[in-house]
């Protein structure tokens, strides 16, 4: 079902069954699998492939050159991948990536909101919502399970973990840690994400696990951070939650350091 104003390039690749709207501008580098359905006044340009069973509303512009000034040659561009069954919303703009990457990539089952920008270069994964007016910087990495709330503004080459929560109009100036809860306009750690991790089935002990794990990192007086983190691996070394925690304090590769240092008022 292609509506007749819609303007899609020779080369474009358009899976079966599916829908794009008026007004829709499909470049000849696209690739749309099966069933994904554009409603109106979409846009999708550059090395851009969209996963099955996406939902891509009005004004959304995904795949076009990044603002990164360093690239500016279309034909340089290394692409953008969406996942399946993602729903991107109003106004949406994802940019493609440049050759410091592989391409920008969205994964499976996103949701992606109005307004929302993901800059080039950035690693999303699975099941990530991003709420109205969130803004991502390139270079970012956002790991399975994460929720930004409205208006979160994320600094270029932050790396947020698996399962974190991120209040609303926090500013993201450093890395955050899996399974935690960030808030304030410098986001700082509050505490873990109790409610988050129980909807996706962690026990009470695998909560104190983690828990453990940052009383070490922050409250922690004996040795330097990184021996507190060793005595806490060999405590809790059959937790794999506890551990998952460790490796990304221990692995962090991340230009601007782990912002669980600094805690929120009042952080448990």
């Amino acid at each position: 079902m292609i509506h007749p104003t819609a303007i899609i390039h020779d080369g474009a690749v358009i899976g079966a069954d599916c829908k794009i709207g008026p007004y829709c501008i499909i470049g000849p580098n696209v690739v749309l699998g099966d069933r994904v359905e554009l409603i109106s006044n979409v846009i999708i340009d550059g090395k851009t492939s969209i996963g099955d069973d996406t939902i891509v509303y009005p004004f959304a512009v995904l795949g076009v050159l990044s603002q990164d000034l360093k690239w500016q040659d279309e034909s340089a561009m290394t692409g953008l991948r969406v996942g399946k069954r993602c729903r991107i919303r109003e106004y949406v703009t994802i940019h493609s990536g440049t050759p410091a990457s592989n391409g920008t990539e969205i994964g499976n089952d996103c949701q992606i909101m109005v307004n929302a920008h993901v800059g080039h270069d950035c690693k999303i994964g699975n099941n990530v919502v991003m709420s109205n007016l969130v803004q991502v910087a390139g270079h970012v990495e956002i790991e399975d399970n994460a929720i930004l709330s409205g208006g979160v503004a994320v600094l270029q080459f932050v790396r947020i973990g698996r399962n974190a929560f991120i209040g609303g109009m926090s500013g993201v100036g450093n890395d955050v840690l899996p399974y935690a809860i960030y808030e304030g306009s410098r986001a700082a750690y509050r505490t873990i994400n109790r409610l988050g991790l129980m909807r996706h089935g962690l026990t009470t002990d695998d909560m104190h696990a983690i828990h453990t794990v940052y009383n070490a990192l922050f409250r922690g007086t004996d040795g330097t951070m990184n021996d507190r983190l060793k005595r806490i691996r060999k405590e809790i070394k059959n937790n794999k939650y506890a551990m998952d925690a460790i490796d990304f304090i221990e692995n962090r590769s991340s230009k601007h350091g782990i912002g669980a240092l600094r805690m929120a008022p009042g952080a448990e």
